[in-house]
């Protein structure tokens, strides 16, 4: 906070000396436009740097910034009525466009990448400060100018025309990287890197031509970008941000999305375990019981009481065994394993209260097991459905396959108005459907009946 008050407090400094400078100098050009332009320029790049350094203090965009403001601030001292100061800007005043290079090169990370960059970069901070001085110094016409050598505007005009030539090269190398740059860069990169470049380029070359001598409206134009340009990288700087915080975004719900599908994996694998145990232990002994008894009831043909116990017994096995089946089903039917999805959906239909029509388009004999497990558990929901609250007369199951997608639907002409989140077998359905990058929609208007759909991603 300490270092953000001093450097704030330099700045509001500077910036007032500058505009002092600029409204006292004799040999100012445009003076009321370098009143206003010399501090509000240089504030805002550091205004804007610090709020950046503040926020991504890990990036050196916003050091360059505040860098770039107050070496603005040190080329405006061309406008002193001072030899001294003018001299000292004239040579070291265009330090500003190196840094302003380097910041526009680096952009977003505030990094050179590579060894073309860097060499870029070196040569603005030699192009920039001493492209121009030549003929600045040997001005004649400036009585500020320290070197003052007779019949010197053909050599100032030479300076400058040279000077001039310097800058477009270096322009037209800067254009030429950061057109690769934009080309090779994705669409988020695209973002943040269009404004920045835009108006970085965009002031280099009215600068340039400004220093030139094309004439005032180019100063005016040159002032005007030069003061919107920090914003463009606070923009870039933004979209920077938030397509990282995309990326982390889609990457943690990419995490969570196999998070999910591997707890709905592991839950099959143990109700197919369940069910296995049932079969062969449970239901087995069960199984076997029920010979013993029968066997028992044999040799109890003389007793009546004892044979009336036995076939009591016999029934109430009977029962258990069917409960027993039931529940194995319901864990995780072997049919589903063993002979896929319609084989399992028609067992469904078999046991169902009213008459259902099963329709299967393009279905392939075996899905994914994930796949497979969660179009039962819709179809079984849905039919569950009509048993319990539908009061229907009819229902239909259509399972489809198109575009790598199965899709499930289960409806009824019972009474409709379901309430989908009353129940929990919906919801836990939903989340299923959910975990393979699904959908799980209800349609249950009152006196229509429902239509219970779901579309599954075969890669599931």
């Amino acid at each position: 906070m300490r270092r953000t008050v001093v450097i704030a407090v330099a700045a509001l400094l500077a910036g007032i000396g500058v505009a002092l400078v600029a409204w006292t100098g004799d040999e100012v050009d445009l003076r009321a436009a370098w009143v206003i332009a010399a501090p509000v320029v240089g504030w805002s790049f550091i205004g804007t740097g610090l709020y950046a350094w503040r926020a991504r203090p890990d990036n050196r965009i916003g050091v360059l910034m505040i860098a770039l403001g107050f070496a603005w601030f040190n080329s405006t001292l061309t406008n002193s009525d001072s030899s001294l100061l003018f001299a000292w800007s004239a040579v070291t005043g265009g330090i500003w466009g190196g840094v302003f290079l380097h910041l526009g090169i680096s952009f977003p990370s505030g990094r050179i990448e590579n060894a073309r960059d860097r060499a870029l970069v070196i040569a603005g901070y030699v192009v920039f400060p001493l492209a121009f001085a030549p003929s600045m110094l040997f001005d004649a016409s400036d009585p500020r100018n320290p070197l003052l050598i007779e019949d010197s505007e053909t050599l100032t005009a030479v300076a400058r025309g040279l000077g001039a030539a310097i800058y477009l090269t270096l322009f037209a190398f800067v254009l030429a990287r950061s057109a690769r740059r934009w080309r090779a860069a994705d669409a988020f990169e695209r973002l943040q890197l269009t404004p920045v470049y835009t108006f970085a380029l965009l002031t280099f070359l009215l600068v340039t031509l400004a220093q030139v001598g094309v004439g005032d409206p180019a100063w005016f134009a040159a002032f005007a970008s030069s003061a919107l340009m920090p914003f463009a990288f606070i923009v870039g700087l933004m979209r920077s941000r938030l397509s990282h915080l995309d990326a982390e975004l889609r990457e943690r719900m990419e995490e969570l999305r196999a998070s999910r599908a591997r707890l709905v994996e592991a839950g099959d694998a143990a109700r197919r375990r369940l069910e296995r145990d049932l079969h062969d232990g449970a239901q087995s002994r069960l199984v076997a019981l029920a010979l013993t008894l029968r066997a028992a009831r044999k040799r109890a043909e003389g007793d009546e009481q004892l044979a009336q116990l036995l076939d009591h017994a016999q029934e109430e096995l009977q029962t258990s065994l069917a409960e027993l089946r039931e529940l194995a089903r319901g864990i995780h039917p072997a049919v589903l394993t063993e002979r896929g999805l319609e084989a399992a959906v028609q067992t469904l239909v078999a046991r169902a209260p009213v008459p259902v029509t099963v329709t299967a388009d393009g279905t392939p004999e075996r899905l994914p097991a994930p796949v497979e497990s969660a179009a039962y558990f819709v179809v079984s929901e849905g039919l569950a459905n009509v048993a319990k609250y539908a009061e229907a007369t009819q229902a239909t199951v259509a399972i489809r396959c198109e575009d790598d997608r199965l899709t499930v639907e289960v409806a009824d002409d019972g009474v409709g108005g379901a309430d989908t989140a009353s129940g929990s077998g919906l919801r836990g359905l939903a989340d299923r459907v959910a975990a393979l990058d699904g959908t799980l929609t209800v349609e249950s208007p009152a006196g229509r009946g429902t239509r219970l759909r779901a579309e599954i991603p075969l890669e599931g």
